[in-house]
């Protein structure tokens, strides 16, 4: 399934250049300290280059010495200072986990809360990545994020991080929803309704659990959602009964109903055209019967997901060709949407592309 246009929020702006870059190539025949003989040659050989500078350049290497994993651990064990190792041993990324995973499996130890910490900011890290890749990605299909799966425990602990952290996007935290969902670990569940029922949390964040409950067999709150919906899927306004069915469409296919889900789009392609047609012949501006093109070329797409998910391959391929005539960059998302699978291992797939 595509998700709808919007400007990517995670972009990276690269920092200027440097004002001054200074490179000093040498390859001392020693290992740490430079020797007396050495030292008298680097000082012939660069007379202007300050002394200070030279002394930072040539004690990197202890300096790095004392920023392993192992020498942190041992800092923290002798009582160092814990919030500022913690930082620092995170700050080492994923080439300090295995030595902070095989240190908490020895056992309980004064230090281990702190290694978990550090163990749980560095996972967090790499599963935000993992969900901000998804995202750049502007598809959202079932399975996305299983490869989350491997690491199981830690992954989870990590995506409830993320959810709960109110300092990240909202599009971070939502994602986490649908990856907590994709590793798919029934012994969850009471954490998830949990977090449903905080008052306090986010409208959208809410919709989200709902529909993750239900993943999980708790439909209690998504039920509610679909007769919300409902009521309006035949009003007497084309735009009301569109938006409504718009709205179920979605909930039936994230909770996995792909049945209903194309019933349900089946009605908004019929609306769609229909309201395309008449605004065409209205006369209104090119802008907006272009955003309206757009956004009917998306409803075939994602009509193409459905009847696939579905196993209604001819129906998938006829939207799937409407989709790709109408905007030929849906062409590029054909081999890595997973919605799409049952339709490209069909035998008629290659002479259809």
């Amino acid at each position: 399934m595509q998700e709808g246009r919007s400007s990517n929020i995670f972009s990276i702006s690269t920092p200027p250049p440097p004002r001054y870059i200074l490179r000093v190539d040498l390859q001392p025949a020693s290992q740490g300290r430079l020797t007396p003989i050495e030292n008298m040659i680097l000082l012939m050989k660069y007379p202007l280059l300050p002394r200070a500078l030279l002394l930072l350049a040539f004690s990197a290497p202890a300096w790095a010495a004392e920023k392993e994993p192992a020498a942190i651990i041992a800092e923290l064990e002798k009582g160092g200072d814990t919030a500022r190792l913690t930082r620092e041993l995170a700050g080492l990324g994923p080439g300090a986990l295995d030595t902070i995973r095989e240190k908490i499996r020895t056992g309980p130890s004064p230090v281990t809360r702190f290694l978990e910490q550090a163990r749980n900011s560095i996972v967090a890290e790499q599963v935000s990545t993992a969900l901000r890749k998804g995202l750049a990605s502007q598809l959202s299909f079932d399975g996305q994020y299983h490869e989350l799966g491997k690491n199981r425990a830690e992954n989870i602990e990590a995506l409830f991080y993320l959810l709960n952290d109110e300092s990240s996007p909202l599009t971070i935290r939502l994602t986490s929803c649908r990856a907590l969902a994709d590793i798919s670990d029934k012994s969850i569940l009471p954490r998830l309704r949990q977090l449903y029922w905080d008052l306090l949390l986010d409208s959208r964040l809410r919709e989200e659990l709902g529909i993750i409950l239900a993943i999980f067999g708790d439909t209690q709150s998504v039920e509610k959602e679909l007769g919300r919906y409902a009521q309006f899927a035949n009003h007497q306004r084309s735009l009301v009964r569109l938006s409504a069915n718009v709205q179920l469409s979605n909930i039936y296919y994230r909770i996995r109903d792909y049945e209903k889900a194309v019933e349900a789009y089946e009605k908004i392609i019929e609306l769609s055209e229909r309201i395309f047609k008449a605004e065409s012949q209205a006369g209104i501006p090119k802008e907006l019967l272009d955003a309206r093109k757009e956004q009917l070329n998306l409803h075939y797409y994602n009509a193409a997901c459905s009847n696939s998910l579905n196993g209604s391959l001819e129906r998938a391929r006829k939207y799937l060709l409407k989709a790709v005539q109408g905007n030929p960059e849906h062409y590029g998302n054909i081999s890595k949407d997973g919605d799409l699978l049952k339709l490209r291992k069909d035998p008629g797939f290659p002479a259809f592309m």
